[in-house]
């Protein structure tokens, strides 16, 4: 008996997938995945919880589970083999994958299943399409162009946006100071694009790009001023984040004024729109 058990479950198995495989074998892994959304959709209020906290408004929620959505589909149609599949998941949510099946390693807050569940199968498309959806947390008062920050009419659907509300967040304001042996013996901003983020700064005659050397430093945003101290740079710093895309903080004032999910995200994607997602 115990032989014959292990082949026994392999035969369930098979006819229990049965469906699945052969979707997969006419179509591709892509369409396989997409025949079971609900798959998908179990995964979204793990990966919603790692990007927005709780106490946030549920519209300002789900915003943040469609542009979630709209980011994980577009990643998995990216990925040809099964392994990258595993590792976009794991990699975005709160499930790791061992032995074949599953485990949650947090449970996220109800509300990010009511967002889930509210906004189901809704994703932000341009032109019919799945795009990248950049969001962050609190913009200079003013979301940024695509298209001026990443050099490439493909991210011209990135509109800047005002978000003037950003200006009422007791984080709008950061100082970071770092010593001047830490730094270049010469620094100033060389550039800046239409919002007031700098794009690129000048250091002992060689450049530097803006959002590469606000990661690097560890500043709030590159939306700053720089001013010697002593015998240190302060950087003043307005909004965190990149500025581009979705403002949580923004988007959560209109929330709190009483604009719908669909209205936050049309405010802040003038060019896209929302639409289920089709197999």
């Amino acid at each position: 008996m115990k032989k014959r058990i292990p082949a026994f479950f392999t035969g369930v198995l098979i006819f229990l997938l049965f469906p699945y495989v052969i979707t997969i074998l006419f179509n591709g892994l892509d369409a396989g995945l997409m025949d079971r959304p609900v798959d998908v959709e179990a995964f979204l209020p793990g990966i919603v919880s790692k990007q927005i906290t709780s106490d946030y408004e549920l519209e300002t929620i789900k915003c943040q589970a469609v542009i979630a959505r709209s980011n994980l589909y577009r990643k998995l149609r990216a990925e040809k083999e099964i392994s990258g599949v595993l590792d976009v998941l794991q990699e975005n949510s709160g499930f790791s994958y061992n032995d074949g099946s599953w485990i949650t390693r947090v449970l996220p807050d109800e509300i990010y299943e009511k967002a889930v569940k509210d906004t189901k199968g809704q994703v932000l498309l341009y032109e019919g399409e799945l795009k990248l959806v950049p969001y962050h947390e609190i913009s200079n008062g003013q979301t940024r162009s695509g298209t001026e920050v990443l050099h490439d009419e493909t991210y011209s659907y990135l509109k800047s946006v005002d978000s003037s509300a950003d200006k009422k967040s007791p984080d709008y304001l950061n100082s970071t100071y770092i010593l001047q042996e830490q730094m270049p013996e010469n620094l100033k901003i060389s550039e800046r694009d239409s919002t007031g983020y700098v794009t690129s700064l000048l250091a002992d005659g060689h450049i530097l790009e803006g959002e590469a050397f606000r990661q690097g430093m560890q500043l709030s945003s590159s939306s700053f001023t720089i001013q010697k101290v002593g015998k240190k740079y302060r950087f003043l710093c307005k909004g965190r984040g990149h500025g581009l895309g979705f403002s949580q903080y923004g988007g959560n004032e209109m929330a709190k004024a009483g604009n719908t999910w669909k209205e936050i995200l049309e405010a802040y994607f003038p060019a896209m729109e929302c639409g289920y997602m089709s197999s």
